[in-house]
């Protein structure tokens, strides 16, 4: 792994990993978002908001006269209960690689995310990996300074991912439940056959 790359362990939130997102960008984005308590997050959010803070001493020393235009725009937020709208105590980040980069020399290349199992074994066939899976996303941080809107910040390119526990996207509601000791189907009376529905049913 290249020292400037950085590794984070959360909750997985809409992960775009295998076809990329070409709704707003036509050459396409894949991404995903991160989300962790805030007390795992503070270390990572102390170190991402001294790059932002160097990047904008950096465009200040080149122009001084940006220095009361800039501001700082951190490459994570709280997360607020839908419902609520309390905090509910956890930072989400955000990570993005686009799919086909077109150079300033005219050239254009291909990226995409690398995406392994628990064991590293690179996952080839496409998964939907679910909100709520546990996940390792490994990032490159990358300050940048934005002239229109004198926005200084730190994105955060996504590189790979490592699922540690998936949750595949649209699984049923009875996932929330854990195993139980009791009462089990294959106990219960054999069911009737299926009478009750009839040819106008579909």
């Amino acid at each position: 792994m290249a020292k400037s790359q950085k590794v984070m362990r959360g909750q997985a939130l809409w992960a775009k990993l295998f076809e990329p997102d070409t709704k707003f960008d036509a050459n396409g984005i894949y991404s995903i978002s991160l989300t962790l308590p805030e007390v795992d997050a503070a270390d990572m959010c102390e170190y991402l908001d001294t790059l932002c803070s160097a990047k904008f001493d950096e465009e200040v020393e080149k122009k001084p006269a940006l220095k009361n235009q800039l501001s700082i725009q951190a490459p994570y937020s709280p997360v607020y209960d839908r419902e609520t709208g309390d905090a509910t105590g956890e930072i989400e980040f955000k990570f993005k690689l686009k799919a086909k980069v077109n150079t300033r020399d005219g050239r254009t290349f291909e990226q995409k995310v690398a995406v392994v199992d628990a064991k590293r074994t690179p996952m080839t066939q496409e998964i939907a990996i679910g909100n709520g899976s546990d996940v390792k996303v490994a990032f490159e941080p990358m300050p940048y300074m934005v002239a229109g809107t004198k926005k200084v910040g730190v994105s955060l390119r996504l590189k790979a991912v490592q699922v540690i526990d998936l949750v595949e996207y649209g699984s049923p509601a009875t996932s929330v439940f854990d195993e139980e000791d009791g009462f089990t189907a294959s106990a219960a009376p054999s069911a009737p056959e299926a009478e009750v529905f009839t040819d106008g049913d579909f």
